[in-house]
C-alpha cells in the first residue's frame, strides 16, 4: 500500500517534439574543397567542460508545495518533466535529490521508478520513454517536521538503448546534475472536515500514484497544471465494505446521501445542479465538460482559496450563489453524478474557481481519529484489506488509503 514510503515518484508522458537532424547522427564532416581550394578536412566539434550534451531534458513544472501528513512527516510535492532529445528510447535509472549543501534526502531506483513511469493523463505505465516523448516525475518526499530546505537540487540517472550512438553526439555519460526546484514554505490552509461521522476512507489523495496526484493538464499552452494534486475521494466503510448486498444501487453505498458540509465560513461563488445520478460502475461517458464533476458547489474561503465539491446528489444543494456560509452548514448530500463509479464525494482546494485550471492547495483538517488504513491496491467492494490503527490527529493532510472517524461538529 506504500502508505509509510517516505519517496514516492510517478511518472508520466507527453508528446514532444525532437528537432535533430540526421546531419547530427556523424561525429566529423568535410569542408567544401571548391570553396577551399584544399582537400577535405575534419572538423572537430569539442564542448566545455561545463556544458555538455545529454539524452534527456529536466525541468521542473512549477515549485514544490508542503503538506503536513497524517503520519507526523512533512510531505514535500513537486513534478519534474523530463524529455527525451535522443536517437533511441531513455529509461531514467534513479533520481536523488540532494539539499543545497549536497547532501541526499530521498532517492528511488529500478523497479519502483520503473512502475511509477505514467502517461500523462492517461496513467498509462511508461518504463522507457520514447524519442521526442517527455515524463513527468512526481516526487513525495518525505521530512521531519520543519526541516524542509528552501530548495532542493538532483541528480538523475538514465539509461540509452544504444550507448555507442552517444558518442557521436558527445554524450560523455548519462547523468543530470539538477535542475534545483524552490520550496514553498507557506503554511497550509486548516479546514474543518467536509464530512462527520465514522468510517471514511482517503481514496486517491496525496501523495502516491493516483489518478488525481497523477492529473497534468496544459493550461494555455505555456505550462502544466496540477488541479488534483491534493482532491480526495472520500467512500465509506462498515464491516471491511463499501456496501451492501451487491452494491448495484447507489442506496446500497455507505457513503450515498451522507451530509457535505462546509469546511470554513465562506460565499459561494458556483452551483452546479441538475446532472442526473448514474449507478455505480456504469462509467458516464462525458460528452460536455459540465459532466465531469457532476452536481458542484465551490465556496470561496479567502482570496485565492477555493473548495470544490463534486458529484452531489441532484436537488439536495441547499445554497445558491452569493450565499454566505457558516463552517458546519450542511450544502447537500453526497451522490454519484457525473464521472463517478460509485457514490463519493470528489474535495479538494483550488487557487481559482475552475476545477480544471486552478492548481491544487495543500490543506490539514483540524482534527480526526485514523482507525485504520486500507491497501487500495488489493481491496474490493466485497472485501477491503485494512490495517487497524487509533490515533488521534490534529491539523494534519489525511494521506491515501487512511480511514478516519470525523467528530460531528
Amino acid at each position: 500500500m506504500n502508505r509509510g514510503n517516505s519517496f514516492r515518484v510517478a511518472l508520466i508522458t507527453a508528446v514532444f517534439a525532437l528537432a535533430l537532424g540526421a546531419a547530427s547522427c556523424t561525429s566529423s564532416s568535410t569542408t567544401d574543397t571548391a570553396a577551399t581550394g584544399g582537400t577535405p578536412t575534419d572538423t572537430v566539434l569539442t564542448t566545455t567542460a561545463a556544458e555538455h550534451p545529454s539524452a534527456i531534458l529536466v525541468q521542473p513544472i512549477h515549485d514544490a508545495q508542503i503538506v503536513p501528513g497524517d503520519d507526523g512527516k512533512d510531505h514535500v510535492e513537486y513534478e519534474l518533466l523530463v524529455v527525451n532529445v535522443y536517437f533511441d528510447p531513455v529509461t531514467l535509472t534513479s533520481l536523488t535529490v540532494l539539499d543545497p549543501a549536497g547532501k541526499e534526502i530521498g532517492r528511488i531506483t529500478g523497479a519502483t521508478l520503473a512502475a511509477a513511469t505514467q502517461a500523462l493523463l492517461t496513467r498509462t505505465l511508461t518504463p522507457a520513454i520514447d524519442p521526442s516523448a517527455a515524463v513527468a516525475v512526481d516526487v513525495d518526499l518525505a521530512v521531519e517536521p520543519g526541516t524542509a530546505p528552501e530548495r532542493v537540487t538532483h541528480r538523475i540517472d538514465y539509461t540509452v538503448t544504444d550507448p555507442k550512438r552517444a558518442v557521436i553526439i558527445d554524450i560523455g555519460d548519462t547523468v543530470v546534475n539538477g535542475p534545483e526546484v524552490a520550496i514553498d514554505r507557506r503554511a497550509p490552509v486548516v479546514i474543518a472536515p467536509p464530512l462527520a461521522g465514522d468510517g471514511w476512507v482517503v481514496s486517491s489523495g496525496c501523495c502516491s500514484p493516483n489518478v488525481h496526484r497523477d492529473t497534468r493538464l496544459a493550461i494555455n499552452g505555456d505550462h502544466i497544471g496540477t488541479p488534483e494534486t491534493f482532491a480526495i475521494d472520500w467512500v465509506r466503510v462498515r464491516n471491511d465494505r463499501i456496501y451492501d448486498g451487491d452494491g448495484s444501487q447507489n442506496e446500497q453505498h455507505y457513503a450515498f446521501g451522507a451530509d457535505i458540509l462546509a469546511v470554513a465560513d465562506a460565499t459561494v461563488v458556483i452551483v452546479q445542479d441538475g446532472e442526473p445520478e448514474q449507478l455505480p460502475d456504469v462509467r458516464l461517458v462525458p460528452e460536455k465538460s459540465t459532466e465531469l464533476a457532476g452536481n458542484l458547489v465551490i465556496l470561496e474561503l479567502e482570496p485565492g482559496v477555493f473548495a470544490a465539491y463534486a458529484h452531489l446528489q441532484p436537488g439536495s444543494i441547499t445554497v445558491k450563489v452569493g450565499d454566505k456560509v457558516k463552517v458546519g452548514q450542511h450544502l447537500a448530500n453526497l451522490g454519484n453524478s457525473g464521472n463517478s463509479s460509485g457514490p463519493h464525494l470528489h474535495f479538494g482546494l483550488l487557487d481559482q474557481a475552475n476545477m480544471f485550471t486552478g492548481r491544487s492547495l495543500p490543506y490539514v483538517l483540524q482534527q480526526f481519529t485514523l482507525v485504520g488504513a486500507v491497501n487500495l491496491e488489493t481491496s474490493t467492494g466485497d472485501h477491503l484489506v485494512i490495517a487497524p490503527e487509533s490515533r488521534d490527529v490534529t491539523r494534519a493532510y489525511p494521506l491515501h488509503g487512511g480511514i478516519l472517524d470525523i467528530p460531528e461538529s
